[in-house]
């Protein structure tokens, strides 16, 4: 073919840069070549056929196609790549031909089938898969005799398929007559589950996942500082999915001062994974868990997350917990202080007929320097009370004075 380039040469590290601008067609096979750099191609506005195979790369870069905006089919075989940037099939929009054959690839995002739109040759057998993501199955829908859709190509042989409820759809899809779907080799066999090793895809009939659904009793729970409190969830789903529970947010206190454990609250790692208790239910599908909480303290309160995840996907449902006083502020420290008593001093203990026996000696002197005679008994009956008791004594009436 007119403007084809080859390079064969076992001692190349990297892509030539003096490659003719006009080059329809280049060939990178069996070289040292390990990474493919941003733009490496884009001196090659006319390429429509990029083949780098059998050589050692493991590295791609996202941006390795820019300007190959004619590219038609671009080839990987026999490279060493571990993960492919399926978002750098922007740059190829006319790409029709993907081939990864004989690569190291275990996984195929969901994201993936975005970039997959155009592509009617997908190799991808001889790689390390064991399953596909369902997003895929969107991109080969049945045909019909009034919307007739076109026939894409999908090797998939030569991988350690793990034949679960994640393929169902994609078999589905390859078993059906009006399918669009084409397998490059149909004998495909399961290599697992144990019950499933060994037969061929064809004798396989496999359930569909069904995303987990998390149901939860209350998404508000209030009680009271010290009480215990249990927090149950509920989830649906096939294959039967886990659960935890994750406090994932602390209580939103309004008024810093109203908690004495404030200072723990604040220090809390979050999130963090919660002990539960789990319990699987009799039907299958279905599975609930408990976790418990005892003594409630202001730093229980919070948001606690339910997570529910399978094959399919992952699904959570939120309870928040409100400890009283926390997220009202209505604690203690912000009631009204009691008006404080006044204070009393002890009553005046009076001793029983104390005699005090006075040395004259011991008297404090006056100005005159003798010492001062004891203290004169200082009456406080008034004058007319005591002139009563005179009377009272004597039997006889006082006469009046003229």
């Amino acid at each position: 073919m007119a403007g084809t380039v080859l390079c064969k040469n076992p001692s190349l590290t990297a892509i030539p840069g003096n490659l003719p601008p006009d080059t329809l067609k280049f060939r990178l096979e069996r070289t040292s070549v390990s990474r493919i750099f941003r733009g490496a191609f884009s001196t090659l506005p006319d390429l429509v056929y990029l083949w780098l195979t059998y050589n050692s790369i493991t590295i791609l870069h996202p941006r390795s196609f820019t300007n190959l905006m004619l590219l038609h089919e671009l080839r990987l075989d026999g490279n060493l790549l571990t993960t492919f940037p399926w978002e750098a099939l922007r740059d190829t929009p006319r790409l029709r031909t993907l081939g990864l054959h004989n690569n190291r690839l275990s996984r195929v995002p969901p994201q993936a089938a975005r970039f997959l739109g155009n592509i009617t040759y997908l190799d991808l057998s001889s790689n390390r898969l064991s399953t596909l993501p369902n997003e895929l199955a969107t991109l080969w829908p049945l045909t019909t005799q009034s919307e007739p859709q076109r026939s894409v190509v999908l090797g998939l042989q030569d991988n350690p398929w793990l034949c679960d409820c994640r393929l169902s759809v994609l078999l589905d899809i390859s078993k059906a007559p009006e399918s669009s779907l084409v397998l490059l080799d149909r004998f495909l066999t399961c290599i697992g589950p144990p019950d499933l090793a060994g037969v061929p895809f064809q004798s396989v009939d496999l359930p569909r996942c069904r995303r987990p659904s998390v149901l939860t009793s209350a998404t508000k729970v209030t009680t009271l500082l010290g009480s215990n409190v249990l927090l149950r969830c509920d989830a649906r789903g096939y294959p039967t999915p886990a659960l935890i529970w994750i406090k994932s947010a602390r209580p939103n206190l309004y008024n810093t001062a109203c908690c004495r454990q404030i200072e723990s609250v604040e220090n809390e790692k979050l999130p963090r994974k919660l002990p539960s208790f789990v319990q699987e239910s009799p039907r299958k599908g279905l599975r609930w868990s408990v976790i418990s909480l005892n003594g409630i303290s202001y730093k229980d309160a919070g948001e606690y997350r339910c997570r529910a995840q399978n094959m399919a996907g992952t699904s959570e449902a939120i309870i928040s917990l409100n400890v009283v006083g926390v997220i009202n502020g209505n604690s203690d420290s912000q009631k009204p202080a009691a008006p404080k008593s006044p204070l009393r001093l002890p009553p005046f203990e009076r001793k029983p007929n104390l005699r005090l026996n006075m040395t004259p000696g011991l008297f404090p002197k006056n100005v005159t320097g003798g010492p001062l005679s004891p203290p004169k008994r200082i009456l406080t009956t008034p004058k007319a009370s005591r002139d009563k008791m005179k009377r009272d004594r004597t039997g006889r009436p006082s006469l009046p004075q003229s």
